[in-house]
């Protein structure tokens, strides 16, 4: 005989809504992939943090990007280039949009290159002094 079902769920009838994420990537070096992946949360928490740890210098942002695309390009044959996709909250996403709205003026610029250069800045404040 199956057991009995039992319980107040009433509680629970908003658990899943605020899990919705939206996928969001970019190419890295594999070495920054590597410290993606070991980040909490994984590559998913590194884009939230990176997302919710800016500042709002939109030229530092800017600067960022265009070194970390730079660096990419020259250590693609030494550092393989991967894709680096993650899921975040709709959130993050919208405040993705609104830097992206703000530096539409930059030619070239990108979704993919505004998350390089929150990356970025977001990775090198842990190894510079």
């Amino acid at each position: 005989m199956p057991p009995k079902l039992h319980g107040d769920i009433k509680g629970l009838e908003l658990a899943f809504v605020e899990t919705r994420r939206r996928l969001v990537g970019t190419t890295v070096p594999e070495s920054v992939f590597f410290r993606m992946q070991k980040h909490p949360g994984s590559i998913s928490g590194c884009y939230e943090d990176a997302v919710n740890g800016f500042d709002g210098n939109l030229p530092a942002l800017v600067e960022a990007a265009v070194l970390f695309v730079k660096q990419r390009k020259l250590r693609a044959s030494t550092d393989p280039i991967r894709t680096a996709n993650g899921r975040v909250y709709l959130v993050t996403l919208e405040r993705i949009q609104e830097i992206e709205k703000a530096l539409a003026s930059v030619r070239g610029m990108s979704r993919a290159k505004v998350l390089a250069g929150l990356l970025h800045l977001f990775l090198t404040q842990f190894t510079e002094p």
